[in-house]
């Protein structure tokens, strides 16, 4: 059934500890609670801090929305609640953290954030409306955001004091070398590995801190109406305790998987969870120890990243095992032509001018389009991809759409043309809103979208530009470090490992690119057009194909080797964990 897939290099499944930031503010998620008296009654105390109903209560409704938001109004609002109440308790936890770190917050901060979301709303009176209907006032928007940023640095302070040791490092490097790290020297990729495992060990060491701190919290007051989301034991298997907060996590995660049948999620997350304490017994059988005080999800990841690494210094092999491998895998090792290049892209935005224009078609096809020829109009002139089926976008509902095209669309008189035209980032909307269902709150709706379009005078002023970072770049007066800097620039990486047939790693693939790249000469700095961009490279050398050797490539071979007989190895041990019905 479905259990954790075992990846190549067997790095531990982080268990996530999740956090409510503001981002469902700014994303309109409507409350399922209103503000009255009783939600500034106490919930509980943690460690003599009080913590209020409202509080508990809008965490628990932003979770609910936005699981209902993509499964449907079907899941059990008693998983998402345990879920959400023992966040609540993560989250004051971590703010006591913060205060034995000694971390704080200046206002300006506070005020920085505070405007972001003030931005994402057209005015003051909309901004106003959003807080009302979440239960919020400014005072204690602003206090939510002070404690957001607080837990946003207590993350950081904690990642901050770990430390990564040269033999952490070395290890890393050698269990990546010949796959992310390929043809990569350790003195290069030093800084990154570093940053890996600090960002790694930063969030385990997060994780066992509030896992010790929630052993030794003192919970007080409890209201009885939170009582059914403490953590407790859910069931035992092996000896092995789960709790309702671990079975309830895996349970929401699994209903994707089902499509929203929670008998079946609740199934499926039981047997999966057993076959990770089997797992676990495993391991332990095989002299692994783990901190049994830790989440199970980190217990068996740690387990499992430790009996990987066991299975590996116990594989054998011979010359002959060796051979036969590299023969039935030589494709992987054959060198194909490749070349290294500097890469930019300038992308080339619309101007005032271009958008005005953009405007103005849009305002002259309002008056010629009707109910009865919206959708020839559509085909004819839509610049989104609903044109050819004559803009139609089907029904919809609120939070479907960007906030000014649905606005309209929901304002509009059914069997009408909207009368004004729309702005939205994607450009100028007419709309034609064929049906509205008052009690579903659906509208069904065409629209024809005229999108800016740079100008020839625009491309031609970008051009100049280009071929000036062209010389500078030649010259050396510049580097593409330097480019990303410039504000039209909005990339700009080196890039390994362009291959002849068009594939240009981390951009996909681009033929134009690199058929130019692979017809200019080593150091040459140019730069192609593709749609409205400009791509600026620098090739930096050029690997010819080459049919691979074994004794040249014998230490890649052994590594190969050895990971695959490890992986098959853990995977029938995997295997064996799970039920034998499935």
């Amino acid at each position: 059934m479905a259990i954790r897939k075992f990846r190549r290099n067997m790095k531990p499944v982080i268990w996530v500890v999740t956090i409510f930031f503001l981002i469902s503010l700014i994303a309109g998620y409507a409350m399922s609670f209103k503000g009255n008296s009783t939600n500034s009654q106490l919930a509980f105390k943690i460690n003599g801090k009080k913590v209020t109903q409202m509080e508990t209560q809008r965490s628990m409704a932003i979770l609910s929305e936005n699981y209902n938001r993509y499964l449907g109004t079907t899941v059990d609002p008693t998983l998402m609640n345990i879920v959400a109440f023992n966040e609540v308790i993560n989250k004051n936890l971590l703010l006591d953290m913060a205060d034995k770190l000694k971390i704080k917050v200046s206002g300006s901060e506070v005020s920085s954030q505070m405007d972001k979301i003030k931005e994402a709303f057209p005015d003051k009176e909309q901004f106003k409306k959003a807080l009302l209907s979440q239960g919020y006032t400014t005072k204690t928007l602003e206090n939510e955001i002070k404690e957001n940023l607080i837990l946003q640095k207590v993350s950081e302070a904690i990642t901050n004091n770990v430390k990564v040791s040269p033999e952490d490092v070395e290890t890393y490097y050698l269990d990546n070398k010949y796959t992310a790290f390929q043809g990569k020297s350790l003195d290069t990729v030093k800084t990154q590995i570093e940053q890996a495992l600090k960002a790694q060990k930063g969030a385990e060491a997060l994780i066992k801190d509030i896992t010790e701190a929630r052993a030794q919290m003192k919970l007080e007051d409890l209201d009885k109406n939170y009582e059914a989301y403490l953590e407790k034991e859910e069931f035992k298997f092996d000896g092995v305790e789960v709790t309702n907060l671990e079975y309830a996590k895996r349970v929401l995660n699994t209903l994707g998987m089902t499509k929203g049948n929670l008998e079946q999620a609740k199934e499926i997350a039981k047997e999966s969870l057993e076959s990770e304490i089997k797992l676990l017994k495993v391991a332990e059988a095989q002299g692994i120890k783990v901190d049994t005080s830790l989440p199970l999800d980190l217990e068996v990841s740690e387990a499992v990243s430790s009996l990987y690494a066991k299975l590996k210094s116990e594989v054998k092999y011979t010359d002959k095992d060796l051979k036969e491998f590299f023969e039935e895998n030589q494709i992987n090792y054959d060198i194909t032509k490749s070349a290294d290049a500097n890469i930019a892209i300038l992308k080339v935005e619309p101007t005032e001018a271009d958008d005005a224009k953009a405007k103005a078609e849009a305002e002259e096809l309002l008056k010629k389009v009707n109910k009865d020829n919206f959708a020839e109009m559509a085909k004819e002139h839509s610049d989104g991809p609903s044109g050819p089926t004559g803009g139609a976008l089907g029904t919809f509902s609120k939070g479907d759409m960007v906030k000014p095209f649905e606005d309209a669309a929901f304002a509009a008189e059914a069997g009408q043309v909207y009368p004004e035209v729309v702005k939205t980032q994607f450009g100028y909307h007419l709309i034609f809103v064929e049906n509205k269902d008052e009690a579903k709150g659906t509208v069904t709706a065409s629209h024809i979208l005229i999108i800016p379009e740079p100008s020839e005078e625009t491309l031609q002023a970008k051009v100049t530009q280009v071929d000036e970072i062209v010389k500078d770049l030649s010259k050396g007066t510049i580097t593409f470090e330097e480019l990303k800097n410039d504000k039209d620039i909005v990339f700009s990486e080196k890039i390994d490992e362009i291959t002849e047939e068009g594939y240009v790693p981390g951009l996909g693939y681009n033929e134009q690119l690199a058929k130019a790249i692979f017809n200019s000469k080593i150091g040459e700095v140019n730069f192609v057009k593709e749609q409205k961009d400009y791509i600026i490279y620098k090739k930096d050398s050029q690997v010819d194909e080459k049919k691979a050797n074994f004794e040249e490539v014998k230490n890649e071979v052994i590594s190969d080797y050895i990971n695959t007989k490890a992986q098959e190895k853990l995977r029938e041990i995997e295997v064996s964990t799970q039920n034998v019905e499935n």
